[in-house]
């Protein structure tokens, strides 16, 4: 069964067409970066006026950066962003504090498995934390931070976590 599988991957690997193996491999990562500069530059956190606000200008930033239209011979024309990175820069956008008044982006560390890891503690991070693409050894490896809203900084604490560095959830847990 798992030669079938894995035969199945390797086929299916071999016969999809060159820019899907460049964008599977490149990922969200990449992309995310230089996407989560230019809506930090169009929407500055520190200046919005209110929650609202704020989400409206991000929406309508990634709305540009990646939405698609037809051209004049009646083809699609898209934005170079994929749609899938500007939803997770809108979901991590919607749980930050930004235009909040004393809301503080709040690290509240989460528990994750450390699977696939064939032997634990060994020095070699073979596995990966449950859930997303980090390396691990161990489970110590995979106390990963969430971020969430908290009503202020002593709010936060009280709930086990630490104040991010400001109050955008996209960089607020960033070590």
């Amino acid at each position: 069964m798992l030669e079938r599988m894995a035969l199945a991957a390797t086929l299916i690997t071999l016969l999809a067409p060159p820019t899907a193996l460049a964008a599977a491999k490149r990922g969200c990562g990449e992309d995310r970066a230089a996407l989560q500069a230019q809506v930090d530059a169009a929407c500055p956190c520190e200046s919005a006026a209110s929650r609202s606000a704020y989400l409206r200008c991000v929406s309508d930033k990634l709305r540009d950066l990646s939405g698609c239209h037809k051209g004049p011979d009646g083809s699609p024309i898209c934005r170079p962003v994929s749609r899938s990175c500007a939803s997770a820069i809108r979901r991590a956008s919607s749980q930050s504090a930004c235009g909040d008044a004393g809301t503080v982006a709040c690290c509240i560390p989460r528990q994750h498995d450390c699977t696939n890891d064939p032997k634990s503690a060994d020095g070699k991070k073979e596995g990966t934390c449950s859930g997303t693409k980090i390396p691990c050894d161990g489970m110590a490896d995979c106390v990963l931070p969430r971020c969430r809203q908290a009503s202020s900084a002593a709010r936060c604490q009280q709930i086990g976590g630490r104040v991010g560095n400001g109050k955008d959830c996209n960089t607020a847990c960033a070590p």
